[in-house]
């Protein structure tokens, strides 16, 4: 049995002091803090329905959100190139309990504060879990349409709209010149042995899970004299290690790739050893193809949010069932599916209460 740990004060002071810092929102300050929930469902989680659940564990998103799911262009294991619908952040990825990945997703859109009924986020998660994908909401749909040429064009025009033929356009805040000393522009050319490193820059550090991760933008030229933008963004340990232990680094990257990205290319999302600097994540930067309307009232924009929330719960219940314990999980939350409403109902209120106990305090 659990016991609770951190007391409601105390989370709330750590609330109030981390929104005071950034002056996030209510739905960024959630979106970007995966290390906190996780933390906070490992130490005050007391004697409640969820334990009925907890048992089934698999690979889990960690920070699962609207933000995080995204039509893009990838590559097979079979090294085709499709546009496909994926999780697009693996940082905060790896082995947790299955219902918990659920929870925070629908904490993470009732944040946002648009009419998104839980028990329909329910309905299109189990839904998931019996293997029955949802179509897509219609300007989805059209960008898994979209030709590889077409999402080609976009990326040159994201890359020719932060690049000269010099290097990087540089700005105070979002690209700022490459300063490192501890890991020499040579040392990271070397990472690209059939492409030319035209220049290097830093992207400031951003709000949340991640800010403290030193991120470094990459201009390469392959032998046909296109571009492209590489990241490498410094490993962090994965927010569900706040919950529990992970295996070692290889280990993990390749549950996690098999779990949540199966049948795609693993380098493509892949960590690297950046000699003497340790492992970094290294993607490419692509054009991004949906805007989520956060803060948006336009009831179209508002009927978007609703159908792409929709999407990502059954999304995700996808990954979920496909998991060697889905089935029982499945079985478990169908053999009484109010119990299973109701508990994770009760959590939810509980951390946004939370949230927004602290935002007033922080104010």
């Amino acid at each position: 049995m659990r016991k609770i740990f951190f007391s409601f004060t105390l989370l709330s002071l750590i609330f109030a002091t981390q929104l005071q810092a950034s002056e996030q929102t209510l739905s960024q300050f959630i979106r970007s803090n995966a290390v906190h929930y996780w933390s906070y469902v490992k130490n005050s989680l007391g004697p409640n329905k969820l334990e009925n659940y907890l048992k089934y564990d698999g690979i889990v998103t960690g920070d699962p959100h609207p933000g995080n799911f995204s039509v893009a262009l990838v590559k097979t294991a079979a090294g085709r190139r499709d546009m496909q619908f994926v999780n697009i952040d693996l940082d905060d990825a790896g082995r947790g309990p299955l219902v918990l990945d659920f929870v925070r997703l629908v904490i993470a859109i009732e944040s946002i504060g648009k009419p998104i009924k839980k028990r329909d986020l329910e309905e299109a998660y189990v839904n998931g879990l019996n293997k029955r994908r949802m179509a897509p909401p219609e300007d989805v749909r059209k960008l898994l349409a979209m030709s590889v040429s077409d999402y080609e064009k976009l990326v040159d025009k994201y890359v020719d709209d932060k690049t000269t033929q010099q290097g990087f356009k540089f700005k105070p805040g979002k690209i700022e010149p490459y300063t490192n000393t501890k890991i020499s522009r040579a040392t990271i050319s070397q990472l690209f042995p059939h492409d030319r490193v035209v220049d290097l820059a830093l992207r400031p550090g951003e709000r949340g899970g991640s800010a403290s991760a030193l991120r470094i933008w990459v201009l390469v030229e392959d032998r046909s004299k296109r571009r492209r933008i590489i990241e490498l963004k410094q490993y962090q340990s994965p927010g569900i290690a706040s919950y529990q232990r992970q295996p070692p680094i290889e280990q993990w990257i390749a549950q996690v790739n098999a779990a949540i990205r199966p049948g795609l290319d693993p380098s493509t999302y892949d960590l690297i050893q950046v000699p003497g600097a340790g492992p970094f994540w290294i993607r490419e930067k692509k054009a991004p193809l949906i805007d989520i309307p956060y803060s948006s009232d336009d009831e179209k924009k508002v009927t978007f949010l609703r159908e792409l929330s929709l999407y990502d719960a059954n999304f995700l219940g996808l990954i979920h069932g496909r998991q060697s314990q889905g089935v029982d999980y499945r079985n478990a939350i169908q053999a009484d599916r109010e119990t299973f409403h109701q508990a994770t109902e009760e959590l939810v209120k509980t951390y946004l209460k939370l949230a927004k106990e602290a935002m007033e305090k922080a104010q």
